[in-house]
């Protein structure tokens, strides 16, 4: 075995603690496992390993250095095969070997088994310490590393150092699993923000810090022995020259130091251009805007500018419908539910609603507390919430902007996953949005102002300017090239495809949603794309500009005789209502309800009065209604038969002189009561006025309070008092009922 640790575990206790001295190793352990593991974690750090052949003398390094060039499966030479092989006496050998063993770098062949007679010792270096001679020579070969680009460096890394190093910079990584060209193309995304590089500095100890202060302050590389010195790290002692180890382990761990030589054998530090000044690569190409020209008939239907606020309360009132199918925002919304809304709705298509749009709805509506889910409801469906009523007051502009800050936050990507274009992950979700809208505003883009230019040229220039716009790292996948974003040669190419994809998704899907940008589709062309003057203005962080409210001084309603409503002036509260008890019509500047027996049914079944109705419909004309509809809504209204119900009990008492006392009592503790006939009072139940819910058990401590002795009875002349109630009631056994 060459392994390192069994070498060390070989070696008596007195050995260890010269081998610790030898590779200044301060030692706070007691048992011998301890020391053991201790001097295994220097011994195998490239930082003890420069300290240590730095002290060594030339014969011990080329000792040293033709066991570590030696192929894994030769055979450990004798002292005679070494002088031999170095062109040096076997004497001189045996004392560079001897010291060798005594400093724990070579070790015997067997350990400490005695040697057959006549057998020659044979010597071996441990494979942890070869590799890591060889790594000094691959450092000291290559003298001009300072002038390497990082991701030559990043190179020079094994996989546990990558995998460490992706750790701090905050990627999360399977150890032995994750490609490492993949990591470390990520990396190097991360590196060239320089918020992320200034967090990962912030992250060092004291010690590091000092020496990042004195790298930072001087350019190009700077001797080892000049940066220790001037951050009181260049002692001799065992624990400053393990402080200063620790150090250049932080920093160098984190890929923000690099170690190393110049021709003459000189120890440098130096940090990499990339993380010295981070985000100064060059700006990249990029390819000019492509105008369209639409013909006059392909320009955008108007709608209306709230209309996603219009669309949430439409879906609002159809999840307040209990007797509807059950809807889980955590599932795709069912064909019932697009079967439903899509007509109702402002952006809707041929094939329903578009995609990702009900998924956003829902998502808005949970994170502003609109819609609730039903936890209790097998299966568990969404509902309105409390505080639905207070947001139908909002008006629809303060509906809107609460609704588009909101979908700016959204750490997550929900309109444009059901498209399945593109998968990412490790996406700023949260940021991307307000970056993307910031980035129209650049004129290096040039997508503010009224032409048409293809949606296709517009994402490929954002995505090849705003390479960083989901963030410093994230993988993608896209339908596009096929594949995982960042594998092979062609990761640059993947990551600009997905980075584009979800451009395109944005701009033609929310962007358009919220009235900030208009797409045309039109047979033959690209697909056309514009910003709107509230998408300018919002991108350049202006205000912007006011609707017409030219219609303020027109009735919010024209009603005809026919039945058919125009709604002029819309709100949140009118269209609320008109969904209660019309049929949709049209959307437009002026939107087109209908009056019909079946809406009427369904109005009255929700627990609308008629005279509800006709009041809202007048207030909204500004006129009394159409005698022939005033009839029409009477007569529907009998036509559905409806028999109103309510809970209420009946008191008979012993004495009924005391019915009028007791009717008192009832009134000053807010009771409906009134009397029944000539011998009992009727009391209803349920809500008062107020709010609040009155039941049986309330009543009997008011009649007990009163004095009264109040006893359950199923018999009408049996001189106690009656309940009749939906609900059943368990019956109270009297002396004498069996």
């Amino acid at each position: 075995m060459r392994n390192l640790l069994g070498r060390l575990h070989a070696r008596r206790l007195p050995e260890l603690l010269r081998i610790a001295d030898a590779w200044g190793v301060p030692l706070h352990v007691e048992s011998k496992s301890e020391v053991v593991g201790a001097l295994y974690r220097a011994m195998t750090d490239p930082r003890t390993m420069r300290d240590v052949w730095e002290g060594f003398d030339p014969a011990a390094r080329a000792m040293s250095a033709a066991l570590a060039d030696a192929p894994d499966e030769a055979s450990a030479p004798t002292v005679g095969e070494l002088a031999a092989r170095l062109g040096v006496e076997v004497g001189a050998a045996r004392e560079t070997a001897l010291r060798l063993y005594r400093a724990g770098i070579l070790a015997r062949d067997g350990d400490d088994e005695p040697l057959p007679i006549g057998a020659v010792p044979r010597l071996l270096l441990p494979r942890e310490l070869a590799l890591q001679i060889r790594r000094i020579q691959d450092e000291m070969a290559a003298n001009n590393l300072a002038q390497a680009p990082l991701r030559v460096l990043i190179e020079l890394l094994d996989d546990a150092e990558l995998e460490g190093a992706a750790r701090i910079w905050g990627l999360r990584t399977v150890p032995g699993v994750g490609r490492r060209h993949d990591l470390a193309a990520r990396l190097l995304r991360l590196v060239n923000d320089p918020s992320r590089v200034e967090r990962v500095v912030r992250g060092r100890g004291r010690d590091a810090s000092a020496v990042w202060k004195k790298m930072q302050a001087t350019p190009g590389p700077v001797p080892l022995a000049e940066v220790a010195a001037d951050t009181g790290l260049g002692g001799s002692d065992s624990v400053t020259v393990a402080r200063l180890r620790a150090a250049l382990s932080e920093l160098e761990g984190a890929l923000l130091v690099w170690h190393a030589y110049r021709g003459d054998g000189t120890r440098t530090l130096f940090i990499p251009p990339e993380i010295r000044s981070p985000g100064e690569s060059p700006a990249p190409t990029l390819q000019p805007l492509v105008e369209i020209e639409l013909e006059p008939h392909l320009t955008p239907p108007w709608r209306h500018p709230d209309a996603v606020a219009w669309d949430l309360l439409t879906l609002l009132r159809i999840v307040s419908n209990h007797q509807a199918p059950a809807w889980d925002v955590a599932d795709a919304p069912p064909r019932w539910l697009r079967r439903a809304i899509a007509p109702r709705l402002w952006f809707r298509g041929k094939d329903g609603p578009p995609v990702g749009y009900l998924e956003l709805l829902g998502a808005l509506g949970l994170a502003e507390g609109i819609l609730a889910t039903d936890e209790d409801a097998r299966p568990r469906r969404i509902v309105p919430s409390s505080h639905a009523r207070a947001w139908r007051r909002r008006t629809f502009e303060a509906q809107t902007t609460q609704l588009r800050d909101r979908w700016l936050r959204l750490t997550s990507w929900v309109e444009g996953e059901p498209a399945g274009v593109v998968d990412v992950w490790g996406a700023d979700w949260r940021g991307m949005r307000s970056r993307l809208l910031t980035a129209l505003a650049d004129p290096e883009i040039g997508a503010i102002g009224q032409r048409w230019v293809t949606l296709e040229s517009v994402t490929l220039r954002l995505a090849a300017r705003y390479p960083m716009l989901l963030g410093p790292s994230f993988m993608a996948a896209t339908a596009r090239l096929g594949g995982e974003a960042g594998a092979g040669a062609n990761e640059e190419e993947a990551r600009a495809a997905a980075l584009s994809d979800v451009i395109a998704l944005e701009l033609g899907g929310p962007f358009v949603w919220f009235g900030l940008s208009e797409t045309v589709d039109s047979p033959g062309k690209p697909r056309a794309f514009r910003l709107t003057p509230a998408g300018a203005a919002l991108a350049a962080r202006k205000t912007p500009p006011a609707e017409d409210d030219a219609g303020a001084a027109v009735a919010p309603l024209l009603v005809d005789a026919s039945g058919e409503i125009t709604l002029q002036t819309p709100s949140p509260e009118r269209v609320w209502a008109l969904s209660a008890f019309t049929e949709p019509v049209d959307l437009g500047r002026h939107s087109h309800y209908r009056l019909t027996p079946g809406s009427i049914g369904a109005a009255l079944a929700a627990g609308i009065e008629r005279d509800q109705i006709v009041g809202f419909l007048e207030r909204g004309a500004r006129q009394p209604l159409p005698e022939g509809l005033s009839a029409n809504l009477a007569t529907w209204a009998r036509g559905y038969r409806r028999v109103g119900l309510r809970r209420a009990v009946i008191l008979r008492l012993d004495d009924f002189a005391e019915r009028p006392r007791l009717l008192q009592v009832l009134h000053d503790a807010s009771w409906a009561a009134e009397p029944l006939g000539d011998l009992a009072i009727l009391v209803p139940l349920g809500p008062l006025p107020s709010g609040t819910d009155r039941g049986e058990e309330e009543l009997v401590v008011t009649l007990r309070t009163a004095g009264h002795d109040p006893r359950w009875t199923t018999n009408p002349d049996d001189g106690f008092f009656n309940l009749t109630s939906t609900a059943p009631i368990d019956r109270v056994s009297l002396p004498g009922d069996d």
